[in-house]
């Protein structure tokens, strides 16, 4: 069985290396598929972050990274692939899929290594 990495765009097996530019990471949806005319912006920009790498710093001082699934009215928000980190630089916790409660939310972030990866410069 071969171990996986997670980039920001796609997961993909460490064993057969790549050398065309990796496809975006695939979303599927059972929402109803609604043109980009009927969509507010915010709407859309959501749309936009769907599959993106999130980060994610709650009240306790913790830090999560994994996939953007989804989100509700109440902006709570899931995770997929999702990691624990309790200290910068230490090891993660692996979770999987995890909703993080709009409450605890205190930054959101797309992890990508740009410096000007925050969601309110997007």
């Amino acid at each position: 069985m071969s171990e996986l990495s997670i980039s920001g765009n796609q997961v993909q097996p460490q064993q057969q290396p790549t050398s065309t530019i990796p496809e975006p990471f695939r979303v599927t949806t059972n929402a109803p598929q609604m043109s980009d005319v009927n969509l507010t912006p915010g709407r859309r920009k959501l749309q936009k972050w769907l599959g993106r790498v999130l980060r994610i710093v709650i009240t306790d001082g913790r830090v999560l990274v994994g996939f953007f699934n989804c989100t509700d009215r109440d902006a709570n928000i899931v995770l997929s692939m999702c990691a624990e980190y309790l200290v910068e630089g230490q090891e993660p916790r692996l979770l999987g899929n995890v909703m993080v409660a709009k409450k605890h939310i205190v930054s959101l972030n797309i992890d990508e290594p740009t410096p000007s990866s925050s969601l309110l410069a997007q």
